[in-house]
């Protein structure tokens, strides 16, 4: 499995915002490598490109009464810095196995998960496994510019197609470990509801000239001005309802004045998000975040430039909207002089998904036959993923990646020396294999005596 997810990283599927800029034969190359690599899962299920890029597997249900379930991943990564490429260990596309790692770019987001899943289901054609309910996996090709034209039209296709799903599962949060004080074992975060997303363009113009006789304020002033004061007024921290189930469930196992006061929110109020905001890992999950990610202005080191911008990403907290994003800014910004406009795709927070379902105990059970120790929790996700195409298909998505990870190696994810584990591979598998066992069912696996003999024989060999 090491060698089939380095090949896979091998080719360059790096999205792209401009279309000529895509580099579409590596995504046609890919497709060819996983059809000789998955010759079961390619064979027996059926197969369809979807608008040139995207994959969407089809493995027919024998009960057509039951609402399919969707698995998804992406197959596209980012680029790699130009100012980082010296940092690398390794080849960040030369798909190297060492240390007990597969190295390379994709190999945590989002690769892993289209060999895995793949390999899940080619052991259970091995075993003659037929699933009760249909079962699609859809690899979309843009995900990380937002999913538009793969994700975003596999949906179309279902949709054309009358399809309604029961559930959807999705990259998302992970196993964590040490995350939370008081909590010693690990943290299976199911992301029930994500964050929206939302890019800003500040921009500042002048009227130029020689850098000899500036003037009082230039546009890399005010434009920095206006970066400084918005850092410095963070949008205003609010528990919403999914991370207050996430706390009242971590509260119980922490015990003491922490159940108290959660029990007592309304009196606790301020405290309990005052702690919450002094941690990175935490303060996510209760305020929108914005962060300037490009900023560009000037030329010439002697010249005054006519115009000065900066890019903010911002991560919408669920109960606000794009519109209300504005207004803050504006209002912390108080220049006129700063243009706001919005550039490129807005995303709005998600629905929340119910926890008081089948489909989400079925989940739990998955999570604990491949993770015993972890105690499992909803959650918030703090980003986005393609699952925000599928909302008009079911009320069920849960973003859930199975691997473990701790502050360090979440760092992994879009950074330099981005690597796996070769032991998640492993698990991963088997976590598909279950949730398939969990979610699709079988007359042939259910009749047997011993469930979980059943499954862990599939998953050994």
């Amino acid at each position: 499995m090491a060698e089939k997810l380095a090949t896979a990283i091998r080719f360059k599927t790096i999205s792209a915002l401009e279309p000529e800029d895509f580099q579409y034969g590596e995504f046609s190359k890919l497709h060819a490598y996983l059809a000789d690599a998955f010759p079961l899962a390619h064979d027996r299920l059926q197969v369809e490109v979807i608008n040139d890029y995207s994959l969407l597997f089809t493995w027919q249900g024998q009960n057509p009464s039951l609402k399919p379930v969707l698995f998804m991943a992406h197959m596209d990564v980012v680029p790699v810095e130009a100012a980082s490429e010296e940092d690398w260990l390794e080849d960040p596309f030369a798909g190297v196995v060492k240390d007990g790692f597969v190295w390379g770019r994709g190999t945590m987001d989002d690769k892993y998960r289209v060999v895995t899943m793949l390999e899940a289901v080619e052991r259970l054609l091995e075993q003659g496994y037929e699933p009760e309910r249909t079962l699609y996996l859809a690899f979309g090709h843009d995900e990380e510019i937002g999913g538009d034209e793969g994700a975003g039209k596999i949906s179309e296709h279902l949709q054309q197609l009358g399809v309604q799903l029961e559930a959807v599962f999705d990259e998302g949060l992970a196993v964590a470990e040490d995350v939370i004080p008081g909590i010693k074992e690990p943290l299976a975060l199911v992301g029930t509801a994500a964050k929206g997303s939302l890019n800003l363009l500040l921009t500042v113009k002048g009227e130029g000239g020689h850098s000899s006789a500036p003037p009082s304020e230039t546009p890399i002033g005010i434009l920095s001005r206006a970066i400084s004061r918005l850092q410095q007024n963070p949008f205003k921290p609010r528990l919403t309802s999914t991370t207050r189930e996430s706390m009242e469930i971590l509260t119980e196992r922490m015990g003491g004045k922490y159940k108290f006061a959660m029990r007592h929110y309304g009196l606790f109020k301020k405290k309990i998000l005052k702690k919450l905001s002094e941690d990175q890992a935490t303060d996510v999950l209760i305020r929108t975040k914005l962060v300037p990610t490009i900023i560009a202005g000037g030329e010439k080191n002697n010249v005054l430039p006519r115009q000065a911008t900066a890019v903010l990403n911002v991560r919408i907290l669920n109960g606000e909207t794009d519109q209300t994003v504005i207004d803050y800014v504006r209002k912390v910004i108080k220049d006129d002089r700063v243009e706001i406009s919005q550039y490129g795709v807005y995303t709005p927070p998600s629905p929340e998904t119910p926890t008081d379902t089948w489909v989400y105990d079925a989940l739990k059970t998955t999570i604990l036959q491949t993770f015993p120790d972890a105690l499992v929790v909803p959650a918030l996700f703090p980003g986005a993923t393609d699952a925000r195409h599928y909302s008009n298909l079911t009320t069920n998505i849960f973003r859930f990646a199975p691997q473990v990870v701790n502050r360090e190696s979440a760092q992994l994810v879009h950074n330099v020396n981005e690597r796996i584990g070769v032991e998640v591979l492993e698990k991963s598998i088997s976590f598909y294999v279950a949730l398939v066992l969990n979610t699709c069912g079988s007359a042939e696996i259910e009749q047997l005596a011993d469930l979980e003999e059943a499954f862990y024989g599939i998953i050994s060999e």
